[in-house]
């Protein structure tokens, strides 16, 4: 009796563990990246703070797409969060992935956003980026390349629906 208790108890841990990784591990890599929000530079107009909160929220679901798309070589993930230019290169760039047989894994470390400009009407804003990530490029499950840099972009958000979404996202030489 003791025996089969003890057996069961075993099982139930065990199932519980089995279940609980996975789980563990999906909400470390879904979670969204740190956007940090510097409006103090922005013109013509002050970003308000309603409007700083979904930046920062929409800007970081952004790259949680990103990773998301490229790491699994689907480009869906980039319909919520990209329009225009940017959602095209994102795109082609999953089909080119896709071609060549790899993936690319996207450590993000955080974002230093900062506002360059935002539109009279409020419907458009430019940020600068240093975002701090790390790239790894996998064939199957084995990374092939790695490195870890900053690298500033230059991002046009614009209102769409009920949340802001990416048009342009372009990487800039340091310093710019």
């Amino acid at each position: 009796m003791k025996r089969a208790r003890f057996f069961v108890l075993m099982v139930g841990i065990a199932l519980a563990v089995s279940g609980g990784v996975p789980l563990l591990m999906r909400a470390f890599a879904d979670s969204k990246p740190n956007v940090q929000l510097n409006t103090d530079n922005s013109g013509p107009r002050q970003v308000e703070p309603s409007t700083q909160k979904a930046i920062v929220r929409d800007y970081s679901s952004a790259w949680q797409a990103i990773n998301t798309a490229l790491t699994n070589n689907n480009p869906a993930p980039l319909n919520d969060n990209f329009v225009g230019f940017a959602f095209d290169q994102l795109t082609q760039r999953v089909k080119d992935q896709q071609h060549a047989g790899i993936r690319t894994r996207i450590v993000d470390h955080g974002h230093k956003v900062e506002t360059i400009f935002y539109s009279r009407d409020g419907s458009s804003i430019q940020l600068r980026d240093t975002a701090s990530i790390e790239t790894q490029v996998l064939d199957g499950d084995t990374v092939i390349h790695s490195d870890q840099t900053q690298v500033q972009y230059i991002a046009v958000m614009t209102g769409a629906e009920d949340r802001w979404k990416v048009r342009v996202l372009e990487s800039t030489p340091s310093g710019q």
